[in-house]
């Protein structure tokens, strides 16, 4: 499986993430579709922390199970915990060094984030939770 660098923009959060990039996730909900985040899905052991722990700063709003994490010091969203799936990391794909987001062959799912609550039972309802 191959392991993948990431950062924020300034580099004082750096990560790797061991994955096959098979897949990305574009939401359309207030805070995905602001930030223009594109999220792929790992298990936690399959993301390490490098350095910056210091430098990261959560956002949370409405149930507050999602944690969207930042740079306390250029502002990037490179990785978080979705409110689906809370266990798992949600890297940033744009974050990630030498991966080129438009031409990779990975399948796009469309999340309707502006309609969580049935979109979110769409994909219990597929097993997808």
């Amino acid at each position: 499986m191959p392991t993948y660098r990431g950062s924020c923009h300034c580099g004082a959060i750096q990560f790797e993430v061991s994955t096959e990039l098979d897949h990305l996730v574009e939401c359309n909900c207030s805070i995905c579709q602001k930030k223009g985040a594109l999220h792929h899905r790992v298990e936690p052991e399959q993301f390490k922390l490098l350095s910056g722990e210091d430098a990261l700063a959560l956002y949370q709003f409405g149930t507050r199970t999602a944690r969207h994490y930042f740079c306390r010091h250029c502002g990037i969203h490179p990785f978080g915990h979705p409110r689906l799936a809370p266990e798992m990391v949600a890297v940033n794909l744009r974050c990630l060094d030498g991966v080129d987001v438009d031409s990779l062959a990975a399948r796009r799912i469309r999340f309707d984030g502006k309609h969580w609550e049935e979109a979110a039972a769409l994909l219990r309802g597929k097993g997808a939770d």
